[in-house]
């Protein structure tokens, strides 16, 4: 039996992640998981994602297969203690830390690890580590020849307001384009999604897991309009808005979160009854009530 215990700092940032992604919809119920495709996509070796997938499987979301690896049973129960279980590394208190000086414009968008040291009191060999952890999920680089730079983000509140209005335009556009025509199973994954996060206690969810239902959400919905263009915008406003959405997580209030669950699950009942005009409405009050 593997327990919380035996899991190193790595292997809980590990975890997190991937209760993010079960939590998030990445998996249906019964399909089967690579250790070794899971390892690149997290960006580490297939030893310690198997470590914490036997872990998991004491958690009852994946189920072992001889010989064959590991099948995805269900997303954490939503009264599991996740903070309890999977205590806070150094690395994530950072993450976390950093994420929310540069949502918030405190620190710049090209930095040092020297600079980011001092500013945060801890070692370089820390701060690298977590620089390392932005540039696996897209969110920085190394500069050539020296320091890091963030990706480009929404760190004022004019950007934000921008983004909510280009966005208005192109995902509602994007239910009003005559080629609109949603897909049965993606509609009914997005259905049972949203339903999960509107069930679940606001404790039992954390905010990359409720940033990429969000972003999977739109991306999905606009991608029914058959229209790269307008999948490409979207796509990349969502990397847009990643950190500071991440960030803001933790100033959300629960009936913050379920109004937008209950948003989302509107705006699908209207695609699926195929009143498109409706669900367009829905749609550009929920994208304004959050620009406002």
């Amino acid at each position: 039996m593997v327990t919380q215990c035996s899991l190193s700092d790595l292997q809980v940032e590990l975890a997190r992640k991937i209760i993010a992604l079960a939590q998030s919809g990445h998996w249906q119920k019964g399909e089967h998981v690579s250790e070794l495709r899971l390892a690149g996509q997290l960006g580490t070796s297939r030893s310690p994602v198997r470590h914490v997938l036997q872990f998991m499987e004491e958690l009852g979301v994946f189920t072992r297969i001889p010989n064959a690896g590991f099948r995805f049973k269900a997303p954490p129960s939503t009264g599991l203690e996740l903070e309890a279980l999977l205590p806070r590394s150094e690395i994530e208190e950072l993450y976390q830390k950093i994420m929310i000086a540069r949502a918030s414009g405190h620190i710049g968008r090209e930095v040092s690890e020297t600079e980011l040291a001092q500013h945060f009191g801890v070692t370089r060999g820390a701060i690298r580590r977590t620089l390392m952890r932005f540039a696996n999920s897209g969110l920085a680089e190394r500069r050539t020849g020296h320091g890091w730079q963030f990706a480009e983000t929404l760190d004022n509140r004019t950007a934000i307001n921008e983004s909510y209005a280009f966005r208005i335009i192109i995902e509602c556009g994007a239910l009003r384009d005559p080629g609109f025509n949603p897909v049965p199973e993606q509609l009914d994954a997005l259905r049972e999604q949203q339903a999960r996060l509107l069930e679940a206690p606001l404790a039992g969810i954390s905010g990359a897991a409720w940033f990429d239902a969000n972003a999977h959400f739109h991306a999905t919905v606009v991608s029914w309009a058959r229209n790269r263009f307008l999948s490409e915008a979207i796509e990349r406003q969502n990397k847009l808005r990643q950190m500071t959405e991440v960030a803001e997580f933790t100033s959300l209030t629960e009936t913050r979160v379920k109004k937008a669950s209950r948003d989302h699950l509107d705006i699908l009942a209207a695609i699926a009854a195929r009143d498109y005009v409706s669900a367009a409405d829905i749609l550009y009050d929920h994208l304004r009530r959050d620009r406002d």
